[in-house]
């Protein structure tokens, strides 16, 4: 075994065998292992389908400040 040979990694990108598509995470960077994570290339902290949407943001009604 060469020296090089010992230091490539095998691609997984689109690689018909694994199905796997992505090696780290689109939003955050980090290595993604499960593979259901590979295929849709988001970590499960960072997937948007996972995560609740934004609160609607609400105007409020504020008295003046006083001294004013």
């Amino acid at each position: 075994m060469a020296s090089t040979d010992r230091n490539q990694q095998p691609t997984l990108i689109d690689d018909p065998n694994t199905g796997y598509r992505h090696r780290y995470c689109r939003r955050c960077g980090r290595p993604l292992t499960a593979p259901s994570s590979r295929l849709n290339g988001w970590g499960p902290d960072c997937d948007p389908n996972r995560r609740p949407p934004a609160a609607v943001p609400h105007e409020v009604d504020q008295d003046t400040l006083p001294g004013t």
